[in-house]
C-alpha cells in the first residue's frame, strides 16, 4: 500500500493564496493521513494557519500530521510534494512601482504583471528565491514535485527546469477567464444570469460578478485551449453533456450580437487570428505589441484597466480576517468546504497531488509543461506551454495540438524568446542580458529609455536583487 504524501507549502501564510490552499487540501479524502507541513518567513499568519489547520484536520477527519516552520529547509526532508505561492516584496507595493517605474521614462504598461518591463523586474526579484528552494529541494528531497503557482508563471518555471534537476509544474486558474468569457456569450443559451455591464477584468472587487458566471459555464462547457500562460487560444468548444461543436454558436452571437464593449480587445483579437483568446483583456494586453503606442492611446480605446491594488489589499485583508474568524470560532469550519462563496478560487493541487502519488489518472485542463515532443509543434521544444494533460503514476502527460494558426504561433514565440533572456539575465545577474531583454520587450522603443528603466529597477529593488549587485559600486548600465 502506497502511504500519504508528505505536502509542503510554501507562502501558507499568504491569506489570498493559503486559506483556499489549505481548506481543498483538508477536505481531500484521497489525502486522508497525509503530512501537511506549512512555511511562511510572516510568523503571525504562520501561526494562524497553522491553527486553522490543525482545526480543518480535526473537524473534517482529515487525520494529517501538521506542522508550520519558518524554515523551508526544516520542513523539505522526506516531502513528495513542495506546492509554492510566494512573492518577494509587499506584492502590492512592488507591483505598482513596475508599473510606475517605466511610466516615468514614457513607457505606460496595459497592466505590468506577467508582460512589459514590469514583467522583467517581477521575474528578478522572484527568481532567486525560487531557484532557491528548488536547489534546497535538490539537497532535501530531489524526487519531490516542484508545483509552482507564482507569476510570471512561465518564466519561473522555466527557471527551475532549466536550472535545477527538479520535476516541476507550472499551475494556473486563468483557463475559468475564458469560461466566464464563453458563458456570457452563450448565456442565452444555457440560461445563465449575467450581471448588467458584465467584464471579465481580474481586479479582486470584480470577483463576485466573475465567479458565478465561470461557474455556471464549467457546468455546461468543455474547452481545451493551449498556448503560454495567460495567453492560450481556444481549439475547441462543446457543450459538455451532448459533444455538440459551439464554436459556430460562438462565433456568431459574439461577432453578430454581443454588445461590443464586451472585452473589446478579445473581440479584435478573435476576430482577426481566428481562435477566441482565453485570459480575458486584462491579461490578454500584456502580450500584444499594440497596446502602448502613446498617440493612438489603446488603453483608452479598449477600455483597459489596470490591476486595482488597493482592492487587492481589502481582498487580503477580508481573507485573514475569515482565517482568524475560524480559528477564533465565530465562522463555523464548514463554511470552508465551499471556498468560492468567499470570492476564492478553488486550485485543483489536491487532485494533482492525490492523482500522481496514487496513480489516479486525473485530467486537468490547464498545466504548464515543457514543450518537450512538440505538444505545441510551431513552439519552441525547450519552452514552458499549456496545454491539458493527465497526471498519473508516470507523472504528467500533456496532450499534444496541432500546430497553432501561424500568425497566434509568432505571437507566442516572440514572448517565449524574450522569456527564456529574462530568466537567464534574472539568474545570473547579467546586466547586458538585462538590458537586451528590455529592448527585445515590444512596449520599448528607445535604447535610453530601456537603460533608464533598467538602471531605476537596480537602484529602487536593489534589496530585492542581489544577483545584480556588483561589490562595492552601486553600478549602471
Amino acid at each position: 500500500m502506497v502511504k500519504p504524501p508528505k505536502i509542503v507549502v510554501i507562502g501558507a501564510g499568504s491569506a489570498i493564496f493559503g486559506l483556499g490552499a489549505m481548506a481543498t487540501l483538508i477536505r481531500s479524502p484521497r489525502l486522508r493521513g497525509a503530512t501537511l507541513a506549512l512555511v511562511d518567513i510572516d510568523a503571525a499568519a504562520l501561526a494562524t494557519m497553522t491553527r486553522l489547520a490543525q482545526i480543518l484536520s480535526d473537524a473534517w477527519g482529515a487525520e494529517m500530521i501538521i506542522s508550520g516552520s519558518t524554515d523551508r529547509r526544516e520542513a523539505l526532508p522526506g516531502a513528495d510534494f513542495v506546492v509554492v505561492s510566494v512573492q518577494v516584496g509587499d506584492r502590492e507595493t512592488v507591483w505598482e512601482m513596475d508599473w510606475q517605474i517605466p511610466l516615468r521614462h514614457g513607457v505606460r504598461q496595459p497592466y505590468a504583471e506577467n508582460g512589459g518591463p514590469g514583467a522583467f523586474a517581477h521575474t528578478a526579484r522572484n527568481l532567486p528565491l525560487i531557484l532557491a528552494i528548488a536547489r534546497d529541494m535538490e539537497e532535501l528531497c530531489p524526487d519531490a514535485w516542484y508545483l509552482n503557482l507564482t507569476n510570471p508563471l512561465i518564466r519561473l518555471t522555466l527557471g527551475v527546469q532549466r536550472y535545477t534537476r527538479i520535476k516541476v509544474l507550472g499551475l494556473c486558474h486563468q483557463l475559468l477567464w475564458g469560461y466566464a468569457l464563453a458563458g456570457a456569450v452563450l448565456a442565452e443559451r444555457y440560461a445563465i444570469p449575467v450581471p448588467e455591464g458584465f467584464h471579465v477584468h481580474t481586479n479582486a472587487d470584480n470577483m463576485p460578478n466573475f465567479i458565478p458566471v465561470a461557474r455556471a459555464a464549467l457546468e455546461h462547457l468543455d474547452i481545451k485551449a493551449a498556448g503560454i500562460n495567460h495567453f492560450s487560444w481556444v481549439y475547441d468548444i462543446r457543450d459538455r453533456h451532448t459533444g455538440e461543436d459551439l464554436y459556430p454558436e460562438l462565433r456568431d452571437r459574439w461577432f453578430g450580437h454581443m454588445r461590443r464593449d464586451f472585452e473589446p480587445l478579445t473581440r479584435e483579437a478573435f476576430e482577426i487570428f481566428g481562435l477566441m483568446p482565453t485570459p480575458g483583456d486584462s491579461h490578454l494586453c500584456e502580450f500584444l505589441p499594440w497596446v502602448s503606442d502613446p498617440v493612438s492611446k489603446p488603453w483608452e480605446k479598449y477600455r483597459l484597466q489596470l490591476q486595482s491594488w488597493e482592492g487587492n489589499r481589502r481582498r487580503r485583508a477580508r481573507r485573514k480576517a475569515l482565517a482568524e474568524s475560524v480559528v477564533k470560532g465565530e465562522t463555523p469550519v464548514d463554511d470552508l468546504r465551499d471556498v468560492w462563496k468567499f470570492d476564492i478560487l478553488e486550485e485543483p493541487v489536491a487532485e494533482m497531488i492525490a492523482a500522481i502519488h496514487f496513480n489516479d489518472n486525473y485530467y486537468n485542463q490547464q498545466l504548464n509543461v515543457p514543450n518537450a515532443g512538440g505538444l505545441i509543434p510551431n513552439l519552441p521544444h525547450d519552452a514552458i506551454v499549456e496545454v491539458p494533460g493527465v497526471l498519473s503514476g508516470m507523472g504528467v502527460q500533456g496532450l499534444a495540438f496541432p500546430a497553432l494558426p501561424e500568425g497566434i504561433a509568432e505571437l507566442c514565440r516572440r514572448e517565449l524568446h524574450l522569456s527564456s533572456l529574462v530568466v537567464d539575465a534574472a539568474a545570473t545577474g547579467d546586466r547586458q542580458l538585462a538590458l537586451q531583454a528590455l529592448l527585445l520587450d515590444p512596449m520599448v522603443r528607445d535604447i535610453d529609455t530601456a537603460r533608464a528603466i533598467l538602471n531605476d529597477f537596480l537602484v529602487e529593488f536593489a534589496a530585492y536583487l542581489p544577483q545584480f549587485a556588483w561589490p562595492g559600486r552601486a553600478g549602471r548600465v
